[in-house]
């Protein structure tokens, strides 16, 4: 969708990370985002070098905004940083064309 906005997340976890609490704070994440408007769809991966890849999608800036400085997710940012996170980078980027969908028989 020609205006849509996607988050690129590559993040590094800290070496001892308690997963089972990390989890659980993305799972508390994922109900929360998943609930607002504007919202569209999260998928991540991990890469072969360790680092997680996560793709969010939203309907619009205004959209993201909304889930940037939602209270639960501005505390979340914040313990991951303290916690669970070693490094990484978030890219903000708006789609300017799109292809697709399409499938081939």
């Amino acid at each position: 969708m020609i205006g849509e906005v996607v988050v690129i997340g590559g993040l590094n976890l800290r070496d001892g990370v308690r997963i089972e609490e990390y989890d659980r704070l993305g799972e508390r994440m994922y109900n929360i985002v998943s609930g607002l408007p504007g919202f569209l769809s999260v998928k991540s991966f991990k890469a072969d070098d360790g680092e997680e890849l996560t793709v969010f999608r939203f309907a619009s800036e205004e959209a993201l905004e909304v889930w940037r400085t939602h209270p639960e997710h501005i505390e979340a940012m914040k313990r991951g940083h303290a916690e669970f996170y070693a490094s990484g980078r978030l890219q903000i980027c708006k789609v300017i064309r799109e292809v697709g969908p399409f499938e081939h028989a």
